[in-house]
């Protein structure tokens, strides 16, 4: 609020559809309301979208905003760049006006030189199916939801097919809470069956959504679902950059290594 007075254009668009989320968000939209803030909006459409924009400043990731975020394993970027961020604003607009962001992909280039896209809705899939494709070194994969459908098993399938090749293959899929177990149960089976080495239900709440593959990181909104890209607003990033991806890397390994040894100690 004492930005909106200062002049700054402060705009709020939440979801209005999920059971799960419109409790919190009925209440935060008519506490910003009763603050003042003038453009707040709960949607008719599932939006699932994490984006936040600052002038010529973004976050897109998995982190909600919420206390609980705190005490979860969540994985989000923030990125420097006014084309962008312009880019992502007329995005907004639509979300806030038509609630609608079709299957569209923004491309950018950082003055260090990293290359980056934004994806919205249907291309994400597709995107993670192509490069897993072209995998040679690493596969890591960090999901709080994961389901079966036929264009998942393509994609687990071809992680088989990749580690047989010699390329380093790991799943972490959430294991904390009814509603992923209920999910990511039988992916992990599925997986298991497959012959896949490395596959763990994490027994601490796993909410990012991180795919590290060679030098490119995926993160953003997207589960690794087929409802993840029909009928609701989804936004994710895959960024090319060997310090990033070997950064989350390491950090899936730390999660992957204490979850084996929870394990062990019990």
């Amino acid at each position: 609020m004492r930005k909106q007075r200062e002049g700054v254009d402060v705009k709020v668009v939440l979801d209005g559809v999920s059971r799960e989320t419109l409790r919190y968000n009925t209440a935060t939209a008519e506490f910003l309301k009763s603050i003042g803030v003038r453009s707040v909006k709960l949607t008719s459409k599932f939006t699932h979208i994490k984006l936040y924009i600052v002038d010529e400043y973004f976050i897109i990731g998995s982190h909600n905003l919420s206390a609980s975020g705190l005490s979860r394993w969540e994985v989000s970027v923030m990125v420097r760049s006014k084309p962008m961020s312009d880019r992502l604003s007329e995005l907004f607009h639509e979300i806030l006006v038509k609630e609608e962001a079709g299957p569209l992909v923004f491309r950018d280039v950082l003055e260090c030189g990293v290359y980056y896209e934004v994806a919205a809705n249907t291309r994400v899939l597709r995107a993670i199916y192509d490069r897993f494709r072209r995998a040679e070194g690493r596969i890591k994969v960090l999901m709080y939801i994961a389901t079966l459908s036929k264009a998942t098993r393509r994609i687990y399938d071809l992680l088989k097919e990749k580690e047989d090749r010699g390329v380093d293959v790991a799943v972490l899929l959430n294991g904390a809470s009814e509603l992923s177990r209920k999910y990511n149960t039988p992916v992990a089976e599925y997986l298991k069956e497959l012959g896949l080495r490395r596959v763990l239900l994490s027994e601490r709440f796993v909410h990012a959504k991180l795919i590290v593959v060679d030098d490119y990181v995926i993160l953003g909104s997207h589960n690794l679902t087929s409802s993840s890209v029909a009928g609701r607003l989804e936004l994710s990033m895959t960024i090319e950059s060997r310090n990033l991806a070997n950064a989350l890397d390491t950090l899936f390994e730390h999660l992957y290594r204490e979850e084996e040894r929870g394990r062990k100690n019990k």
